[in-house]
């Protein structure tokens, strides 16, 4: 099950039903991507601690390393009785793409890798989570893109057939928009087959109730955990519950990490080269953006606007 507001996955769980409540008066910590948006807060001093880190990084390759070496190469040009043009910067403009560079990949790999352990094991279970839960929506939807926004959930709702094969992702997608009496009918579509089947739709009611206000105890749903034949489903829900534990946890102002944190073990050591690419990439596209664009800038105004900069204007010449 995906939350798709935030790509995070929105896993179920159990019993009865409460009357419909308006989104107005939802408890913000019960909202479905509140656990989301708590890891992504509790990342924050981490990220711009690593953004600092990438841009002392960057200064020091574009202002020591890259001039050391672009000198060490002008002598070894003027020994072999050879030079560059002189009226091109070649060795300014070394400079600017190693600070360009330096800044994302070092910013990137100091956030993904240097966070407090029990934070970096809570978000590893949850974006774990999250992956299977876009795994399985490829199942159903193909190469259709999980949405990410309310415009494009209504039309993906508005565009897919009322089945039990679709219910699952329907009540992902109703959930996600607070349309709690939607979400209720769409989980009350949900196979009950196998014993994944029917965890899935308890969890889906208990998710649902949840959201509305009501706990309901999640030991109820560890026997139809227990009866699930296959590893690989079982892992899964075995994780979704860790996950509605540290919902609840979040909810109530205790610690959230501790649940995930706990379900860490069971997903392996390759989770930690996912992990590193899921959070390091975005992380190294977002400063790489950063940085080309104020380098960029930074040489159209030299380049571009040199009267006005009469000093840099006259070095670079």
């Amino acid at each position: 099950m995906v939350d798709p507001a935030v790509g995070y996955p929105a896993p179920m769980s159990g019993p009865a039903s409460t009357a419909p409540v308006e989104p107005k008066s939802l408890d913000p910590k019960r909202h479905p991507a509140a656990l989301a948006r708590a890891i992504a807060e509790a990342w924050r001093p981490y990220r711009w601690r690593a953004y600092g880190i990438g841009i002392l990084a960057g200064l020091f390759a574009g202002g020591v390393a890259a001039p050391v070496a672009t000198t060490s190469l002008l002598f070894a040009l003027y020994f072999a009785g050879a030079a560059l043009p002189a009226d091109t910067p070649w060795f300014e403009g070394v400079w600017s793409l190693a600070f360009a560079l330096t800044v994302p990949a070092v910013g990137a790999t100091a956030f993904a890798r240097w966070q407090p352990p029990r934070l970096r094991m809570a978000a590893q279970t949850y974006i774990w989570l999250a992956t299977r839960a876009e795994e399985n929506w490829a199942r159903v939807f193909g190469t259709q893109p999980v949405p990410r926004d309310e415009a494009s959930m209504r039309a993906v709702l508005a565009s897919t057939a009322e089945t039990p094969d679709t219910a699952g992702e329907r009540f992902g997608l109703w959930i996600a928009l607070l349309e709690l009496d939607r979400a209720r009918a769409a989980a009350a579509e949900m196979p009950e087959t196998t014993a994944n089947d029917r965890y899935n739709h308890s969890a889906a009611v208990w998710l649902a109730d949840f959201v509305a206000g009501t706990t309901h105890p999640l030991e109820s749903l560890q026997p139809l955990v227990d009866a699930i034949d296959d590893s690989n489903e079982r892992v899964e829900a075995g994780v979704t519950m860790a996950v509605n534990r540290a919902r609840v946890a979040l909810s109530e102002g205790q610690d959230w990490r501790a649940p995930l944190e706990a379900a860490r073990d069971r997903l392996g050591t390759s989770l930690e080269g996912s992990y590193d690419r899921l959070v390091w990439w975005p992380t190294f596209r977002r400063l790489l953006v950063s940085t080309s664009v104020g380098v960029s800038v930074f040489w159209l105004a030299l380049l571009g606007l040199g009267r006005y900069f009469p000093i840099a204007a006259r070095y670079l010449k």
